[in-house]
């Protein structure tokens, strides 16, 4: 089939691609600056001159060096068949763990199995319905604070209110008090993984005293969640059931355990929804007939009534609208892994201690998968479309034992906060130019100004 990768032919130890890294910090500068500018087009750049998957090695010779992927079949053996193979230990781990610690998204072995056990009842259907009442309740009143007419920085907004969301459900916390130690700590996250690293001691390194009083801030705020529950009491969110839960050995999480845990879901869980809801609003102002179509579905479907979650499995084109917006933009627009060890990707030996980068914009975007890649049609999600592309040509949440835990809830999340602000507003663009930031997650560059109409 056309899509179908071809595997190598040639002797050499290691796909094609650019002179090896310099090893000097000049010459690292010199090297990463490029990227730094614009790394979606520098990578993408490499994939046309060296084919779907490239190599960069080092001038050090103990550096592995980095495999960088985009194909859908080698997405499949990094995540899906050779997953066994592969470990968190990439670079950018280390720098997640000074702020999230050792939570669910950066742990390994037997730590991940043990928390993915532990956390894994709370996205039971039966709990996922529960949340989705106050979904629908938080996304409800922040639509009832805006007024026609208005300009509002809709990045910022959903922000706020996948947050609220996130601590309502989660955490059974009123978190409108404690949005701004949040914004600090992903805004130094995001800064530490955008520059060049350049080895400095802490003391001298504004981007580690950043992450440091950033990890206290939110400490501050952790701590305080947690110190309120003790193990019986009455609450059924996950929080309550951190603190109750015991193992299959006996053991209950620690103190620290949990504030890993929460943190994690704290910051990972509603800034890749804020970010989806952000350019997914700002696609409608661009495709007004798709906003249309969304709003006859609305109309049709609330038939002059409140939303609800019974709605949600009637909400078929504004699903569809959700998901297109996650192929152009996915808030996780690239994968990071490290081989554990000596393994093959795309039948290219792959040395183990390697890092490997999987991209999943480039996928998202090939056009050997998706007729005119750049166009935004959701009806590529309808039911039936989409026949004989490769399953993980869309991958917003990762794929295999290590996708998201919370990607139903954010699914869901999305499409009913986006029902729910669009059956009564309308967001027209105010002219900005909107570009992607790449960073942990992609948002608009510059947060995104919106004029709010009523319907």
């Amino acid at each position: 089939m056309l899509w179908r990768v071809t595997h190598p032919t040639t002797a050499r130890s290691h796909p094609p691609g650019p002179p090896p890294r310099r090893a000097s910090t000049l010459g690292r500068i010199r090297d990463g600056l490029p990227f730094l500018i614009d790394p979606i087009g520098f990578v993408g750049g490499r994939f046309q001159r060296y084919g779907d998957i490239y190599f960069v090695g080092s001038e050090r010779d103990r550096h592995p060096g980095l495999f960088v992927l985009r194909h859908p079949d080698h997405f499949e053996e990094v995540l899906v068949t050779k997953a066994r193979s592969f470990d968190k230990g990439h670079t950018a781990f280390a720098t997640l763990g000074q702020l999230l610690g050792d939570g669910l998204l950066n742990t390994d072995g037997e730590v991940w199995r043990r928390q993915r056990r532990l956390l894994q009842p709370a996205f039971a259907k039966k709990r996922l319905d529960e949340y989705a009442v106050a979904m629908v309740a938080e996304v409800e009143a922040e639509a009832a604070t805006w007024r026609a007419g208005e300009d509002r920085d809709v990045a910022a907004a959903m922000m706020e209110l996948t947050l609220r969301i996130v601590c309502r459900t989660l955490f059974g916390y009123d978190a409108s008090g404690d949005t701004e130690p949040v914004r600090r700590a992903m805004s130094a996250l995001q800064g530490s993984l955008a520059g060049i690293p350049i080895p400095l001691p802490a003391f001298l390194s504004p981007q580690a005293r950043r992450m440091k009083r950033a990890r206290a801030d939110l400490d501050a705020v952790i701590y305080g969640i947690i110190d309120g529950r003790r193990p019986g009491d009455p609450h059924v969110d996950l929080l309550q059931r951190m603190v109750d839960a015991v193992d299959e050995d006996g053991s209950t999480l620690t103190r620290e355990e949990v504030r890993d845990q929460l943190v994690t879901l704290f910051l990972a869980g509603h800034e890749t929804t804020s970010n989806a809801l952000a350019w997914t609003f700002h696609l409608l102002s661009e495709h007004p007939e798709v906003e249309a179509r969304m709003h006859a579905e609305l109309d049709a479907v609330l038939d002059g009534g409140a939303l609800t979650p019974e709605h949600l499995p009637r909400l078929e084109l504004t699903d569809q609208i959700f998901t297109e917006s996650m192929r152009l933009f996915p808030p996780i627009y690239a994968l990071s892994r490290r081989a554990s060890e000596d393994v093959e990707i795309g039948g290219w030996p792959v040395p183990r201690g390697s890092e490997v980068t999987l991209w999943v914009w480039h996928a998202h975007r090939d056009p050997r998968f998706w007729d005119e890649p750049w166009a935004f049609r959701p009806e590529r999600f309808a039911k039936g479309a989409g026949e004989g592309r490769p399953r993980l040509a869309y991958m917003p949440f990762g794929a295999g034992a290590r996708a998201c835990i919370g990607k139903v809830f954010a699914q869901m999340e999305g499409v009913l906060a986006l029902a729910a602000i669009a059956s009564r507003w309308r967001l027209v663009s105010s002219g900005q130019h909107v570009e992607p930031n790449t960073r942990l997650t992609l948002s608009p560059r510059g947060g995104l100004r919106m004029r709010v109409e009523r319907r």
